[in-house]
């Protein structure tokens, strides 16, 4: 797999607990001191977030930065099944 790989599912895990906690893009960056922007970027896949950046969204999520990572790692293995089967 691709390194790009996991941007792109971490950026639906981070949607996905987002929405779980009923909270707007804008309202995440500011309990994660981030930008509204950077929030975006991470769910829209175009960036992948240093460490820090996703230790912060973690935080502003009242999750484990390993959560958000096992989370990801997870989403990535069922993908990789899924187009096996097919």
């Amino acid at each position: 797999m691709l390194s790009g790989d996991f941007a792109k599912f971490f950026g639906q895990i981070v949607r996905k607990h987002r929405k779980a906690r009923f909270l707007t893009q804008e309202q995440l960056a500011e309990q994660a001191d981030l930008a509204p922007k950077m929030i975006s970027l991470i769910e829209r896949l175009k960036i992948n977030p240093t460490q820090n950046v996703a230790d912060s969204i973690a935080q502003a999520l009242n999750v484990p930065y390993w959560r958000l990572v096992k989370d990801t790692e997870d989403l990535r293995l069922e993908t990789r099944m899924a187009k096996k089967k097919k």
